[in-house]
């Protein structure tokens, strides 16, 4: 038996990750804080964190309903802020253009938690940088494929 590639879902992080590049493109958009992520903030003056942390797929219509974290990272407060609220923005309007790439598309944009200012050790250690984080629920649906021939 072979699978067919319509029951395949679309990997939907980096659906986001591509969409968040797009609403910030002189910024670092990565799925984990990277090691030198200092001097990037301070070269780009803004760092975008985004993965996804959780979500299922709901079968009978093929749609990936992701949880995803977003965080922002800025050298001040109001620029942090402002990043995680153009976020917000971008996905929601990504979201209702349908947009996606050749793997799939956003369908629907939830919000869970808006964004928020977060501290740790590691970011209060650091008093010129500023954190806010959001978690939103985006569905996600697979380009059609089509069926794959049983030979393949």
């Amino acid at each position: 038996m072979t699978i067919s590639e319509d029951f395949v879902m679309p990997d939907s992080e980096r659906l986001l990750l591509d969409g968040l590049r797009l609403v910030f493109p002189d910024y670092r958009c990565a799925v984990y804080l990277p090691t030198d992520w200092q001097i990037a903030l301070r070269e780009a003056g803004g760092l975008v964190v985004a993965r996804r942390v959780g979500g299922v797929v709901r079968e009978k219509r093929f749609i990936d309903d992701g949880m995803f974290n977003v965080q922002t990272y800025a050298t001040s407060r109001s620029h942090a802020s402002w990043m995680a609220r153009k976020a917000r923005a971008g996905l929601v309007q990504l979201t209702r253009a349908q947009w996606g790439n050749d793997d799939g598309h956003f369908s629907r944009f939830r919000e869970a938690t808006g964004p928020f200012m977060t501290t740790d050790p590691m970011t209060e250690a650091q008093p010129d940088f500023s954190r806010f984080t959001a978690n939103y629920m985006i569905q996600t649906r697979a380009r059609r494929r089509g069926l794959r021939k049983e030979t393949e």
